[in-house]
């Protein structure tokens, strides 16, 4: 009987400490999710900014239509060739 308690302790003791354990990776795991999505966020905002630069500075030496034309055309090209990647890597 005094096996089958210091087992139920011991298992009690292991379940606690892997609680702990668990614990402590999903706060890591928690704080690098929203490191890397500020990150993505601020990338992405960055990203624009250059963009919204280039669009600035050929639009003065072209019609601010044919700029944004080959704006958009730029950005389909850039859409299609993440896309392009991110199905290479999943698949």
């Amino acid at each position: 009987m005094e096996a089958i308690a210091n087992l139920i302790i011991a298992t009690a003791g292991l379940v606690e400490a892997e609680g702990r354990a668990f614990r402590r990776h999903l706060i890591r795991l928690t704080v690098a999710a929203v490191l890397v999505l500020s990150a993505s966020l601020i990338g992405l905002f960055g990203i624009g900014f250059l963009l919204y630069g280039f669009f600035l500075f050929l639009a003065e030496h072209v019609s601010q239509p044919a700029a944004a034309v080959m704006f958009g055309i730029a950005a389909l090209l850039i859409a299609g060739g993440t896309t392009w990647i991110a199905r290479r890597l999943i698949g």
